[in-house]
């Protein structure tokens, strides 16, 4: 039932694969979760930090435990598929999706759903600070303009596609884990102004995560993991064409905090 996010951690590099394994397994202070069960094993401390595509299958297994439905179910091990996780996400983020379109579409309607929400709390002069950044060019520079061009971009995926995932996977991973997602270099941006980010994307995030139900999900896991998910899967996507097939991850080693 995993088998479709499995094909996409495959894909994903080692500093990507850290940064979601931490989403998962650590709180901001760097120290494991309560409920962590994945620190403790012996394919971890053997494994990580250098080489996480062995932990991949546990990683799967760890997030399905906190997307699962009860507490009950998270000590007998009983976890859920990465699909019914994302569609919990997304309902908690107040996406509009229909159940049976795929993991990758609702996926893409969050990351739009996320800039909406984010574009109504900024000032017109940072919306264009940051149309110039992600190299966005309207028509005309109106807020209803910028707005458009950013949506049908974001939409389209692509470079700009990933340049707003990467963006959004980089102030959640700093949120969650006190540090953001490696920098890619292949003519994506981390904004500049992250400041002008933060504070709206976190206002969108931190009511569907801070939200505590001992009987559901842990939110405040599985938001930012399905998030850090979606930018994965956009740049394997981008990864794949043949225009950029040539291209690594130069940057790798430079954390976004460097920004």
């Amino acid at each position: 039932m995993n088998e479709n996010l499995i094909s996409v951690l495959e894909r994903a590099d080692n500093e990507d694969l850290k940064t979601l394994c931490d989403i998962i397994t650590l709180g901001k202070n760097g120290t494991p979760r309560i409920s962590d069960s994945l620190t403790r094993t012996s394919v971890y401390k053997h494994n990580y930090p250098r080489n996480m595509s062995a932990l991949i299958p546990n990683m799967v297994r760890e997030l399905g435990l906190y997307g699962s439905n009860s507490v009950v179910n998270f000590f007998k091990g009983e976890g859920s598929d990465y699909s019914t996780i994302l569609r919990k996400v997304a309902k908690r983020l107040k996406v509009s999706f229909r159940s049976t379109q795929s993991d990758e579409v609702i996926e893409g309607y969050m990351l739009q759903k996320l800039f909406d929400d984010m574009s109504e709390r900024l000032t017109d002069e940072e919306l264009r600070t940051m149309a110039r950044e992600f190299g966005v060019k309207p028509l005309r520079y109106s807020r209803q303009a910028i707005v458009a061009a950013m949506q049908v971009a974001i939409r389209r995926g692509g470079i700009y596609g990933l340049t707003w995932s990467m963006n959004v996977a980089n102030v959640v991973a700093r949120q969650a884990i006190g540090r953001g997602v490696a920098t890619f270099a292949s003519g994506t941006v981390l904004s500049r102004s992250l400041s002008i980010l933060t504070g709206p994307i976190g206002w969108a995030l931190t009511a569907a995560w801070t939200a505590y139900d001992i009987a559901g999900p842990a939110y405040r896991v599985i938001v930012p993991a399905v998030i850090h998910i979606a930018y994965l899967r956009q740049k394997n996507q981008l990864l794949a064409l043949p225009m950029y097939a040539d291209l690594d991850d130069e940057d790798e080693d430079e954390s976004s905090s460097d920004e």
